[in-house]
């Protein structure tokens, strides 16, 4: 018994090193290790249930800026309003590359939960599960555009997951597992704030015999914009800024037996604290939206009429598809390398820290 346990621990620790080597070198403030109990996640069955995998690819962004006009200081002149938008999409990756991009991701993640020895599980692999019991069951590959604003939803093929409801207009509703709200790209998701409280995760494990779900999140912004108001100028500046950002990956196991509470009794939870730059993609440029206010002189007894300024830009960063797909891969696999080393600490009945 104790040479098998050893056998298990030394190749445990092989894991560990084999992942941290792939991965990038992380600084400690970048990331948000939150655990419970994770030295016991040894008595867990070398079973997973993947209950959400979704990457999120940020393909336009919009911004504007208003400065309100009236009446100056000391009378005898008016402004109008002035408004400056700005809006920058990305040219170069179609939907079919982007959904190219997630397969081989998620492949490559459930080929490294196999080789920690794990059977792996979706939705379309179980049955039933009774927390789902009203729920509708999706299938990959699926693309979504009306999940956040400006960017593309993407579901890998092979996978499948649960969802309350879809609306008219193509949203999907998760009910109360993912009940929070957090902005994502200037709009608002639920995939990304923590996990770990959420009755659904700690409820599904239960009923699946305490097996090790998972829910992973990873959202790739490709634009940044930057709107300011400054002595009647409305100003948005914007360009290109790839990178990893809101990226989650949770392990939950069994449920807490406090009465009226829902939580794991063992888990763990990888977040960013600050984005992963992904760089060699788009090259380096800036785009610009300026409008200034109108003013017109009157007398005091005169009527007045102002007309408000408008400035409207539209822009595209280019990229090569390939280009694209190979740094965004890289950065992603190895976020989903730390939280699997990370997850291999626990399974070696240490304390992930």
């Amino acid at each position: 018994m104790i040479k098998g346990k050893l056998t298990l621990t030394l190749s445990m620790l092989c894991l560990v090193v084999s992942l941290s080597s792939l991965a990038q070198v992380y600084d400690k403030k970048n990331l948000l290790v939150q655990e419970m109990k994770s030295k016991d996640f040894p008595n867990a069955p070398k079973q997973v249930y993947i209950n959400n995998f979704k990457i999120y690819y940020q393909m336009i962004a919009e911004a504007e800026k208003t400065t309100y006009g009236g009446r100056q200081f000391g009378g005898g002149s008016y402004t109008g309003d002035a408004t400056a938008r700005l809006a920058v999409g990305v040219e170069g990756i179609a939907p079919d590359d982007l959904q190219q991009l997630t397969d081989e991701i998620y492949n490559y993640y459930v080929g490294r939960l196999k080789d920690m020895g794990f059977e792996v599980a979706c939705a379309s692999n179980i049955d039933k599960i009774e927390f789902y019991q009203d729920h509708e069951q999706l299938d990959g590959p699926r693309i979504n555009q009306e999940q956040v604003k400006g960017s593309l939803m993407v579901v890998p093929t092979g996978f499948s997951y649960h969802v309350k409801k879809v609306t008219k207009k193509g949203k999907e509703k998760s009910g109360g597992l993912m009940a929070a709200v957090t902005s994502v790209n200037g709009a608002t998701a639920t995939e990304f704030t923590s996990a770990l409280y959420h009755k659904g995760l700690p409820k599904i494990s239960q009923e699946l015999e305490d097996r090790i779900v998972i829910d992973v999140a990873l959202n790739v912004p490709s634009i940044y914009l930057d709107p300011k108001s400054k002595l009647g100028t409305a100003k948005v500046k914007g360009g290109a800024n790839l990178r990893l950002e809101n990226a989650r990956a949770t392990y939950v196991s069994g449920k807490g037996n406090r009465p009226g509470a829902a939580y794991p009794e063992v888990a763990l939870e990888l977040s960013l604290t600050k984005p992963m730059q992904i760089t060699g993609v788009f090259a380096e440029e800036e785009f610009k939206a300026v409008a200034t206010k109108q003013r017109t002189a009157i007398p005091d007894y005169g009527i007045f009429f102002v007309t408000d300024t408008e400035v409207a830009l539209t822009n595209t960063i280019s990229c090569k598809a390939e280009d694209y797909q190979r740094e965004v891969q890289k950065t992603l696999r190895s976020f989903l390398d730390e939280s699997l080393s990370k997850l291999s600490i626990g399974l070696t009945g240490e304390k992930v820290k």
